[in-house]
């Protein structure tokens, strides 16, 4: 036999390897890895990628070789002339090295210390059912003429089974979705579907859990209460809830129950009649009421004085409501997703929180794990939130340093995704040349952090290396805890004093002494 033969034959049976895999008994997510594998076995690149075509945009499903920020990534082909080109053509395509529209996945190859060097080979097969596009298969070499001998024909059956499973994963969410909305034709299921894309949860094995977690009670009625620390997120997983649920076509009305005073907070969650209380002048609606047949987010419930918790429990409990200043009482159907930083039972035993009400809130009980307990998200999401910075500062491409990983790895994150947001917005200014249209996001531009290696992942947060003295770094820590929980808390110094658990007097003074009060 020839090594044409035989090379011939090796493919061959890859190829039945990959058809194979589509009726294994795999997640839709080792199918994709595995499909990748094998393409790479094929071709010899050295980064291949997966993309799903939704709402205008190319979104990875899997990829191989390139760094994990992409998976955080949306590309959209207008911003990407080598996608664009690649959707335009029905067969294989390829880029010469000499060619001048950049790469969507240059510097973010593994390997790629600098984040800075070029692909040099590059083909595509857009994923079209006739005339729908499903999706895009790529593959990235650093070594110009790689693929010149991969055969078309190869490419093609490769495009063929990218088709069929993302088709086959759309077809399977539409069906889902007919189950939950019964009498919906099947084309609008499919938009709906890819519509309903989830949002960046992550891909560590505790997010993994929470998402079937939350999979299983979304389709109930059953109240819900998200607990975790500041920053980690339950409003997005609330709306997450929301919008799985069979009330998805109705209102989520959301309530910031630590932003409610107490004399106004039984009239914005049960609303009033006119004359109720000097300045009633109309009746008005509340909450719950905004919120009927769909799903009412109590954010924060653990602020929630103890006069207002007695009459919240009768909604809770019986969907039953009486405005303030009125004898008549109302029903409404909502589903109510609680959401709180604080130890409720710690709250219940200390008597500043209802027993009753909590045992009702807690139906469904869902703790979301800190960022510094799923290192495995932190380059995703910041490859997300760099993406969001990308849209908009008007630039084409952003990448970050594999150092620029490992740093933002090492850190313990006390304010969590939020905190991650902000200082991945912060970098990408820092970081914007609009020169060329490309940024790359270095660790100089984390914040004025130290090295990664001088920071465990148990400590708080990073602080310069020039700070000197211990006391010097300990203020400035106090200065950086204290002025984030002033910005969670839209300035509000009794309930950051709370938050942190000080006096508010003691607080004061602490502020005053760090510079952050006028000492008068």
């Amino acid at each position: 036999m020839t090594a044409a033969a035989g090379s011939h034959g090796r493919i061959d049976e890859l190829i039945r390897t990959a058809v194979f895999n589509l009726t294994a008994d795999l997640s839709m997510k080792e199918r994709h890895n595995r499909f990748l594998d094998l393409f790479s076995a094929v071709t010899g690149n050295q980064a291949c990628a997966l993309l799903r075509y939704q709402e205008g945009a190319l979104v990875p499903a899997a990829t191989r070789g390139l760094s994990p920020e992409v998976m955080g990534r949306a590309f959209r082909p207008e911003d990407h002339p080598r996608l664009a080109a690649i959707i335009a053509a029905k067969t294989p395509v390829r880029f010469p090295a000499e060619d001048a529209r950049p790469d969507p996945y240059d510097g973010l190859m593994l390997g790629d210390e600098s984040a800075r060097l070029p692909v040099h080979a590059c083909l595509g097969c857009a994923l079209y059912n006739e005339t729908t596009l499903f999706g895009v298969l790529t593959a990235d070499a650093l070594q110009p003429g790689l693929f010149d001998n991969v055969e078309d024909h190869v490419l093609q059956v490769f495009a063929a089974i990218a088709t069929v499973a993302l088709r086959n994963e759309t077809y399977i969410n539409a069906l889902e979705t007919l189950a939950e909305h019964r009498g919906q034709v099947a084309a609008e299921l499919v938009s709906e579907a890819l519509q309903r894309s989830r949002p960046i949860l992550g891909e560590s094995p505790a997010m993994q859990v929470l998402d079937r977690e939350i999979d299983i009670v979304a389709r109930s009625d059953l109240t819900v209460l998200l607990m975790g620390e500041t920053g980690v997120g339950k409003e997005v997983l609330a709306r997450i809830i929301h919008s799985r649920s069979l009330r998805s076509q109705q209102p989520l009305v959301h309530v910031n129950c630590a932003a409610l005073p107490e004399s106004l907070a039984e009239s914005e969650l049960f609303g009033h009649v006119r004359g109720a209380f000097t300045g009633a002048s109309s009746d008005r609606i509340g909450k719950f009421e905004l919120a009927d047949g769909g799903t009412l987010l109590l954010d924060e419930v653990g602020e929630l004085p103890l006069s207002i918790q007695a009459k919240l429990l009768r909604a809770v409990q019986f969907g039953e409501i009486q405005r303030v200043g009125s004898d008549r009482s109302h029903r409404v159907d909502v589903r109510i997703i609680a959401a709180t930083n604080r130890l409720l039972p710690v709250e219940v035993r200390e008597g500043r929180f209802r027993a009753d009400l909590y045992h009702r809130l807690s139906m469904y009980p869902l703790q979301v794990p800190p960022l510094r307990e799923r290192v495995e998200d932190i380059a995703i999401l910041a490859g997300h939130f760099l993406e969001q910075s990308r849209v908009r500062l008007g630039l084409s491409r952003f990448s970050m340093t594999p150092a620029t990983i490992r740093l933002l790895q090492d850190y313990a994150w006390p304010g969590n995704v939020r905190e991650l947001e902000h200082v991945m917005l912060r970098a990408a200014l820092r970081a914007a040349d609009a020169r060329d249209g490309a940024a790359v996001v270095q660790p100089v531009h984390l914040d004025g952090w130290g090295r990664a290696s001088d920071v465990p992942r148990h400590c708080m947060p990073l602080v310069p290396e020039s700070m000197g003295s211990l006391a010097a770094r300990v203020d400035l820590f106090q200065i950086q805890l204290l002025q984030s929980t002033l910005a969670e808390v839209g300035g509000n110094w009794a309930q950051a004093a709370r938050q942190l658990g000080v006096d508010r007097g003691n607080l004061h003074r602490l502020a005053r002494r760090l510079g952050l009060k006028d000492s008068r």
